[in-house]
């Protein structure tokens, strides 16, 4: 049963709050290169490793972190993540050197996997039903909010104040959500026999499988075009850092409505198709294909801010579809646990490395090239999405059976 509409919405500002902070914090070094090149003499390989030095603890950490959000206070939880990632986002800032740089990255993407995962499970409580999906999309409008202030607060205070800005907000924001009032957990072991039980049962959910290979190589291709797209627009466009950040500003908007669009779309086709929500997904990405060659193949002008646009507003479908069908899949005692699993497959093996990959492919092969990689993994994603469609109705009926996903020894 929903919640009251004022606590859900009080509960879900919150949250796209702290998804704001998170990926302002997340985005903000991939604005300030210059500043980084200048100060500490590093290329664009080493620069790579800022992506995937904060991604790999956070994907790393989010599969533990969501579990125990089945199981500890998720405020609690959530606001330790927050304090955390602020915490590493100074000690960036006041690095003497690169490896330390490097290494506060590391803190602050072990701090930021606190948020997804739990957040993801709270609204699918508090919004369960049609509304689902357009729930979490508004949640995930934090992302690109977010995505939108760290490229300009990076472009515009650069490092190392840049980083202590977005760093400051944090401590608010963990404060109000140790007062709010959560859906907590429903599982009570904790101990590491029953977390590779709770993962491999999630695991054995053939839609769950589906979902962790497509979003991988979709989180592959995100990373890849959000880590060096501004410096891309620059080198390889000719255009200049004031110029290539308002364009990124302005398909953040587009952005924006499409993450809104994607959740309306998946809760509508939700109506009549079982695979509904994921259909949403394989649209949006197969939309994003045609639209993301001509940001990449044309010239600076008009056309390359048409694609732009129309490549940020279908690309971004796929948020509020994706979590409301992991959702709609996963028995409720471990729905944050499968949440976690699709996230933390989901960055470990896509976005942690398209940083890196992508950068040396950049410096290798060539700007464009390292772009198109990335633009033939959304196709992949697009087809591996249409995988669950055959499976995602079945699955949905079987995790709201009686005493589905109940922890081992437990009765519900």
């Amino acid at each position: 049963m929903m919640a009251a509409p004022t606590r859900s919405a009080h509960v879900l500002a919150l949250f796209a709050l702290a998804n704001l902070l998170s990926y302002a914090s997340r985005n903000v070094p991939f604005a300030s290169y210059d500043d980084l090149r200048e100060r500490f003499f590093v290329d664009e390989g080493q620069l790579g490793w800022l992506g995937t030095a904060f991604m790999l603890p956070h994907a790393v950490a989010t599969l533990p972190v969501g579990w125990f959000g089945d199981r500890v206070d998720r405020r609690r939880l959530v606001a330790l993540g927050i304090v955390t990632w602020s915490i590493g986002s100074v000690l960036g800032a006041i690095a003497p050197t690169f490896e330390l740089v490097i290494a506060s990255r590391l803190l602050v993407g072990l701090g930021t996997a606190a948020v997804v995962p739990v957040a993801n499970a709270v609204l699918g409580q508090l919004y369960s039903g049609g509304k689902k999906a357009f729930a979490l999309a508004i949640f995930n409008l934090g992302l690109f909010i977010g995505g939108v202030v760290g490229f300009g607060v990076g472009a515009k205070l650069g490092f190392p104040l840049g980083w202590l800005v977005i760093a400051a907000p944090g401590v608010l924001v963990a404060v109000a959500l140790l007062a709010a009032e959560l859906p907590q957990g429903e599982s009570v072991s904790r101990s590491w026999t029953q977390l590779r039980h709770d993962v491999a049962m999630v695991v054995r959910i053939p839609t769950i499988r589906r979902m962790m290979a497509a979003t991988a190589v979709m989180a592959f291709a995100a990373g890849g075009y959000q880590a060096w797209l501004l410096d891309f627009l620059q080198k390889d466009k000719g255009m200049s850092e004031d110029s290539a950040t308002t364009l990124l500003g302005v398909c953040m908007v587009g952005g924006l409505a499409g993450v809104v669009a994607g959740g309306r779309v998946g809760d509508r086709l939700r109506r009549t198709r079982a695979w509904g929500r994921p259909g949403a997904i394989a649209l949006g990405m197969a939309a994003t294909v045609p639209c993301a060659l001509v940001c990449v193949l044309a010239p600076s002008g008009p056309l390359l801010w048409a694609g732009s646009l129309s490549t940020m507003f279908f690309i971004s479908w796929y948020h509020g579809p994706m979590a409301a069908s992991v959702d709609d899949v996963a028995p409720g005692p471990l729905a944050a646990t499968a949440q976690a699993v699709v996230i933390a497959c989901m960055h470990l093996l896509g976005t942690a490395p398209s940083s890196r990959v992508v950068g040396e492919l950049y410096e290798q092969w060539g700007r464009r090239e390292a772009m198109l990689v990335s633009t033939a993994a959304v196709a992949v994603a697009a087809l591996l999405t249409a995988r669950a469609f055959s499976t995602f109705g079945r699955d949905a009926v079987a995790a709201d059976a009686p005493g589905a996903g109940a922890p081992h020894g437990l009765e519900l």
